[in-house]
Formats: structure tokens, C-alpha cells, sequence
């Protein structure tokens, strides 16, 4: 009868100590920040910028619906093509509320303000642009 030999233990290995990467300073900029100078004066929104990125979301749920009308979807692509829509129409609906209470001065155009449409102080500004200044309160 064969004798059955007992299989070696594996030797315990220990891991390796976890190196602890440093922190850039906070006063240097990273690497992917672009440098721009802080905007220390009121928040200014280009209408035009606004206007421009409403018109193009408009178009987007325009080709999206053309898209599917057409048979241009495959089936995944249809059953989320109306939720998509449907979504675009309703954040174009509330910034246009937004920016409508901005023009009649019912709110503060600094609740408009964002990336897409901020003019620095730095950028030269369009003369035919519109440009509406966040409120200094008293």
C-alpha cells in the first residue's frame, strides 16, 4: 500500500510595507490645472455663451429624436433615446425659467452663473454680448 507523504507547508511571505506617496504642496499648482488669475470682482455672465449652449442642447435632443424616428438606433440605444430626450427638454425648460428671472431682475444673475457662461476679468468681452453682473448687496 502506498504511503502518502505530507505536502510542505508554504512558507509565510510578508507583504511589502505600503509606501506613503508625498502631497504636493498646496501653493504649487498641479500639473492639469491650467493657471488662471483668481477672480477677485463680481461673478458676469455672457448671455450670449447661455444662449449658445441652450441652442446646442436643443439641437442634441432634435438629433436624438431624428435618430430613433428614423431606425439610426439599435435596441438598447432606443429604450433610453426618450428618457435622454425627455431630460435634455426639461434642464433646457428650467434655465430658460432661470435665466427669464434674471432679465426681469427677479433673481440674481449670480444664480445663473457657471463655467460655460462666465466672462472673467481677465477674457477680452464681445461688444454685442450681453452681460449680466452679479448683484453687490448693501
Amino acid at each position: 500500500m502506498p504511503t502518502r507523504r505530507k505536502k510542505k507547508a508554504p512558507e509565510e511571505t510578508t507583504a511589502p510595507e505600503a509606501t506613503k506617496l508625498e502631497e504636493p504642496e498646496k501653493n504649487e499648482p498641479e500639473e492639469n490645472e491650467p493657471e488662471e488669475p483668481e477672480e477677485t470682482g463680481p461673478k458676469v455672465v455672457s448671455l450670449n455663451r447661455e444662449l449658445s449652449v441652450i441652442t446646442m442642447s436643443v439641437r442634441c435632443a432634435q438629433i436624438t429624436a431624428d435618430m430613433d424616428a428614423y431606425g439610426f438606433m439599435d435596441e438598447d440605444m432606443e429604450a433610453d433615446s426618450l428618457h435622454g430626450v425627455s431630460s435634455v427638454l426639461a434642464l433646457v425648460g428650467a434655465r430658460l425659467d432661470l435665466l427669464q428671472a434674471v432679465v426681469r431682475r427677479e433673481v440674481n444673475p449670480a444664480l445663473l452663473w457657471a463655467p460655460h457662461n462666465a466672462v472673467g476679468e481677465h477674457e477680452a468681452r464681445v461688444a454685442e454680448d450681453v452681460l449680466l453682473t452679479e448683484w453687490t448687496y448693501a
